[in-house]
């Protein structure tokens, strides 16, 4: 106990000052958008997304095939594996670090010694063989922990690079189903399309004869010959829409613009997952993205741990046991035998500036990562507000949409009734076909809008829509 006093009393007196200008830590913010989810959510219907993987809640075989090859063959994701498979070896890194460190030297060394060097002869102007083998073990005490802060740290970024791969996944998978409701929206619009230019056409042949006969003025002919006008217009317009959305999506499962035309037909008929009755706040702190930044605010803070505990002095138990010998022969004999044991003591008083510049550096990091998980916070907040209001905005127009839609159909059963008896002749009831055409593209339109909320409402909730266990 008297001889370790000493060193002690030495060990103490070398710690490192602290520095007294750190600035106070930001406070990590919460979000404050459960109460305005929830009222925006009140009047949807609720019910429990039985799916494993959001996507497949939409019934759709073959978007979750486009899904699954997306997700195999996304070059992001693959970038986002091997940041995972250094992080993992980063982590066995620091793992290391924090048990007994070994290393073997071995040399073999052939010297001739000066005759007029410091040993005269015989010795000086000799030649001999140096041989060492050695077994060197250190062990560090890591009395403040500073080996177990850089451990968790390094468990920290692995868990950030871990959810920012589940946030490519749930990037990529959105953009997919996005991208294929997209384009069934585009697809029905333009077979109705068609059918309204269809119908026009043969609205502007019945005028024309009409007007060929004398029987009506040149205008209905003309504004006939403008519909015309605008359904070609149409019509070509969602053509290139459609090989756009087409382009895109044979892009993001893996394929190319020559193949786009064996991406499987897309469809609107899907169901519509219900969305959570509430927004509890642990939906926007497992976002994947929000989470990663999370857990580099925790590895951050560990690593400022690290730091300061390299602020005081440590102490190494070092063991050396070994052979050495000047004759190769003799190496195994017992007389070889070489070995030290012994304490080492690290003593940081005299690199005090440079350790309160990197405790600084540390600190500096921690903040920015707090702001950056702050701002995440509140994009996402604002990101399910948005969702939650958009998909209640399309759920009242989706039933204005399908009463108007019950009555142009009505309009043109009752068309179709009268020019049968001879009250009305064919250019009512192709007025109303046309009618409930454009109301047909209105409907496609907005149901696929709703299909497209509730994927951005899946991605700003982070790609679950099931309540989270209490």
């Amino acid at each position: 106990m008297k001889r370790l006093l000493p060193l002690l009393v030495t060990g103490l007196a070398g710690c490192a000052q602290l520095p007294h200008d750190l600035p106070a830590r930001p406070a990590l913010s919460a979000p404050s958008a459960a109460a305005t989810v929830s009222a925006l959510a009140a009047p949807l219907p609720r019910q429990p997304n039985p799916a494993e993987n959001w996507w497949q809640g939409f019934g759709l075989a073959d978007l979750d095939r486009l899904i699954d090859a997306a997700l195999r063959d996304q070059p992001d994701l693959a970038a986002a594996r091997a940041r995972l498979a250094m992080a993992d070896q980063a982590e066995r890194l620091a793992r290391l670090d924090t048990e007994v460190h070994y290393s073997t030297d071995a040399t073999l060394v052939r010297e001739r010694l000066s005759e007029n060097g410091l040993f005269p002869p015989p010795i000086g102007g000799s030649s001999f063989t140096q041989t060492d083998i050695t077994e060197n073990l250190s062990y560090n005490l890591d009395w403040w922990g500073r080996n177990r802060a850089l451990l968790r740290a390094a468990g920290n970024e692995r868990q950030a690079v871990q959810d920012e791969a589940a946030a490519v996944r749930l990037a990529v998978a959105a953009a997919v189903a996005d991208a294929y409701f997209a384009l069934a929206d585009i697809d029905a619009r333009l077979d109705l399309a068609r059918g309204l230019e269809q119908r026009h056409r043969q609205e502007r042949d019945l005028l024309q004869s009409r007007y060929d006969l004398g029987l009506d003025s040149a205008l209905p002919l003309i504004d006939a010959r403008h519909k015309l006008d605008i359904d070609a217009d149409r019509v070509q317009g969602l053509d290139y829409q459609g090989r756009s959305w087409r382009y895109r999506l044979s892009a993001l499962v893996g394929s190319d613009p020559d193949h786009s035309g064996q991406l499987p037909v897309a469809s609107l008929k899907a169901r519509l997952p219900a969305p959570p009755a509430t927004l509890p706040l642990a939906w926007l702190a497992r976002r994947p993205d929000v989470a990663a930044l999370r857990s580099r605010v925790e590895a951050a803070a560990e690593q400022s741990t690290a730091t300061k505990a390299e602020f005081y002095p440590n102490l190494d138990l070092r063991l050396m046991i070994g052979l050495e010998t000047l004759d190769l022969g003799k190496l195994l004999q017992a007389g070889s035998l070489s070995a030290s044991v012994g304490p080492a003591l690290h003593l940081p008083i005299f690199n005090t500036q440079t350790l309160q510049a990197k405790l600084g550096l540390r600190e500096a990091d921690y903040a920015a990562a707090v702001a950056a998980y702050n701002h995440a916070i509140q994009v996402a907040a604002r990101q399910s507000a948005d969702a939650y209001a958009l998909v209640a905005s399309l759920e009242q127009r989706s039933r204005s949409q399908q009463e108007a839609l019950q009555e142009t159909e009505r309009t043109r059963r009752l068309a179709r009734q009268r020019q049968e008896i001879g009250l009305a002749g064919p250019l009512d009831a192709l007025a109303a076909d046309s009618a409930v055409l454009g109301q047909q593209m209105n409907d496609s339109e907005i149901q696929a809008a709703r299909l497209r909320a509730r994927v951005a409402l899946f991605r700003a909730i982070g790609g679950d829509l099931k309540d989270p266990a209490p």
